[in-house]
């Protein structure tokens, strides 16, 4: 069952999935280099999406690559200065799903604390 395809309600059940444990995707959160945390949650969205782990494991990796390769589009296509017709806008089935990633792909300003 390892090899099945993912439909597109299939990939986006399991983006929602994904989502509702930000100790995998979130720097911010307390867990996220808790290694115990980390395969738990993947054992609960396995087991949310019906699919073994490494599968979706693999799949968002797929996923996320998607998006980030579709926001740095749309980022360049902001950049060059475009009127707002040629701004790049994804059409992408799961863009709008992994929206909550936006922050991970933008470049974030360091700021010092030293004052």
């Amino acid at each position: 069952a390892s090899n099945m395809e993912w439909s597109k309600e299939d990939a986006l059940r399991l983006i929602e999935a994904f989502k509702s444990f930000p100790v995998l995707w979130n720097p911010g959160e307390n867990d996220y280099y808790k290694k115990n945390k980390i395969s738990d949650a993947w054992r609960d969205i396995a087991m949310n999406v019906g699919r073994p782990e490494d599968d979706c494991q693999r799949r968002i990796i797929c996923l996320l690559l998607s998006y980030q390769t579709e926001k740095l589009r749309e980022i360049k296509s902001i950049a060059t200065g475009k009127g707002s017709s040629e701004v790049y806008c994804s059409r992408w089935f799961a863009y709008e799903a992994l929206r909550f990633l936006e922050d991970r792909v933008k470049p974030r300003p360091r700021i010092d604390t030293v004052s």
